[in-house]
This record gives structure tokens, sequence and C-alpha cells, in this order.
């Protein structure tokens, strides 16, 4: 949070992000969500910011299956401006539901417990037990639904950072208003973005060897702050569990990313998800993976890009064994040829390599239908 940020004031074009499911409840005007088992508001207590403490306890447990409504923070680049000052400057205006969201956002800066003095970071909701869940196992999250809960998101960067950090010689911010009829993201004149709303962090409490007040930037084999662009609405992201109930923290709300985020920032927003939590009992895996109705994806994690893609291509390979039965050789030379390797993102200390593993290579396979298919596995 920079409140030396210079602001580019764009033209509004308001609008609520409509998504409809099935079953649904209302989230604020005009917008439905998927029926959800519980539901978590952005307080003080079910917040943490910057990073994943082990003391905090369970602010939910449920069980496996269960749907929970979470309602994220973000989007917070007023400092210690007034916030509403700071939007109208901005030339965002908001409805009521819209307002009382940002008021949420507010309360949680101001007010959330920081652990291991880490004043700043990522505003997360956490973390979530799952019955049952201990060491060896897996926790699947069904990402069934993500939308942003305030009609912008912001852009920044800044000297010191970023993906070419020497050439950022200013403190700059944009401000991007969204417009939910064409599901775009209002950047400039002539200039719209798609939407594509996700978690920047979706991960389990880290394993003790990191410490009790990990920080969030990086992201690790617990998952975290992976910023995977992929990991949308009929997305799975399967995370590997180091502690009893698993702990699962969610935060980092996007509305649209390009691969590399290359300035540290997607559209930063605050989104409200409704994810599903599943336990796969003692199915032990090496890393996060991910999972679409046309991919699998594998992923790679190192400070040094090049190891992280050596990492991706060998979590790709056991992928490709475990799931279709390839040996290495095969599985080595399908990697070449077939799948693409893409980068995920470069700026959170521990960089990341993903792999698109598309299923239609496999004409042949049984596997079981995949959720979010319609039961077509695709």
């Amino acid at each position: 949070m920079n409140t030396e940020s210079r602001r580019v004031q764009l033209p509004t074009r308001l609008a609520a992000l409509l998504l409809l499911g099935a079953l649904a409840l209302p989230a604020r005007a005009g917008v439905v969500l998927p029926k959800a088992d519980h539901w978590l508001r952005l307080t003080p207590e079910n917040s943490v910011i910057g990073n994943f403490p082990a003391q905090k306890a369970p602010i939910l447990t449920v069980k496996s299956g269960a749907t929970v409504r979470i309602d994220g923070g973000g989007g917070n680049r007023w400092g210690e401006e007034e916030p509403f000052a700071w939007l109208k400057a901005n030339g965002v205006t908001v409805n009521a539901e819209e307002a009382e969201a940002i008021r949420e956002i507010d309360a949680v800066v101001k007010k959330t417990e920081r652990y291991a003095d880490i004043k700043t970071g990522h505003l997360l909701v956490g973390p979530i037990a799952i019955e049952g869940a201990m060491p060896g196992d897996t926790i699947e999250v069904r990402v069934l639904k993500v939308t942003p809960r305030i009609p912008y998101g912001t852009v920044s960067q800044r000297p010191g950072r970023g993906g070419i950090p020497d050439d950022v010689k200013e403190p700059h911010t944009v401000v991007v208003t969204f417009d939910g009829k064409r599901r775009s993201g209002h950047f400039g004149d002539g200039i719209e973005v798609p939407l594509g709303p996700f978690q920047g962090v979706m991960g389990l409490l880290p394993a003790a060897s990191e410490g009790a007040n990990r920080r969030s930037g990086p992201p690790g084999l617990f998952g975290g702050n992976l910023d995977c662009k992929e990991l949308v609405d009929g997305t799975s992201l399967y995370l590997p569990v180091f502690h009893p109930g698993g702990l699962f923290f969610t935060g980092d709300s996007h509305a649209a990313q390009g691969d590399g985020e290359v300035t540290v920032n997607a559209i930063e927003t605050a989104n409200t998800s409704v994810l599903q939590f599943i336990l796969h009992k003692g199915r032990l895996l090496s890393a996060p993976r991910a999972e679409s109705a046309t991919h699998f994806i594998a992923f790679g994690l190192d400070p040094d890009l090049d190891s992280a893609m050596q990492m991706a291509i060998r979590e790709t390979n056991t992928l490709l064994g475990d799931t279709y039965g390839l040996d290495f050789a095969h599985a080595f030379a399908l990697s070449s040829i077939a799948i693409d390797f893409r980068v995920t993102q470069v700026v959170d200390e521990t960089k990341g390599i993903h792999s698109m593993i598309p299923k239609s290579l496999f004409t042949q396979a049984k596997l079981p239908p995949f959720w979010a298919a319609n039961g077509k596995r695709r």
C-alpha cells in the first residue's frame, strides 16, 4: 500500500459482474452465486495480513464435500487516505453493497491482528480446517465461482520491484474499472482487458520447517501465492497436506492477469469466492497440481527461473506417469512435442512455471469425468 503512488484517473463504466449458477443465492444487486453450506464474511477476526500464522485457530471446520462462500478483500490502494475520498478522486462510483465491501476492507486493514510484526501484505481469509485431513493426504479445492465484490481494481508498480526493477523510476498506479456486460476492464480509451477473476493465493498451512509465520509472498509446495491465471471457475487445485486439518487460506483477489504478472500486480480487487473442499485420503503429492475440463497443470517453483522450469518438467513427467501410465522416456518426449510450459509469475521471489497438459491428447484414456465438464472428459 503506497500512498505516494501516482494515479491515472480513467472514465468509469460501472456494472456488476454477472455470473449465474444453477443453485444460487444473491451476492449483491444483479449477481448470484452458487449455493454454499457456509459463509465467511470479511472481518478482522477472519482475516490475516501478509503471512500464514500457525498459531491462529481455524475460523471454520468443514467436512469433505462442503462448499464455502468467502468474501475477500483487496483494491485498498488508498493507504492513509479516506477510502471514499480516494474512490471519488479516481472516478470510481460504488453502490450500497460495494460501499459496504469497501468499509469491510478498510476495517480489516486497520484492525486485523498482525503476527510476527508483519505489517503489510496479502489480505487473506483463514484458516479453514477440513475434517480428517492429515499429512500424506491431498485436499482438492474446487473453484465453483469467483466474482469481484467491487467495481474496480488497481495495477501498481514501484522502483526496485517487478520483472524490470531498475527500469521503474517512480511509483505508479492505474485504476481499472469493470464493465460487467462486456466482462472487461476499462484500462483506457480504446483498451479493454477481458476479466478472468481468480484468487492469487490459495494454499494450506506450510510445513513446520518453513516457520510459524511464513510470509505469504513466495509460493511453495503448500500452494499459496501461485498467481496462476488458469485457476478460474471450473478448475480444481490439488494441495498436499502438512498439518492436521490442512488449514486453508485464500486471498490476493485478482480480476485478470497476464502470465508473468510482470509489474508485481494483476488487476488487484476484492473477490467473493465459492469453493468446495474434497479430501483425498492417502493421496500423496510432492507439489501442487491443478486441473480443468481440458487440461492438467503441473507447477515448478524456485527462486531461479531455470530451476523452476526443471521442476515443472519433472512434475509434468510424474503427473503423466501417475495419470496415464507413461514411463520417463515417453513422458519426457511428449512434454517436448505437445505440452506448453508457461511462466506463471516472475515477481514473488519464488518464481513459477506451469505446464498445460491437454487432455485431448489421450484418446483412449479411461478416467472418471471431471466435475466441471458436464459429465464428459474433454
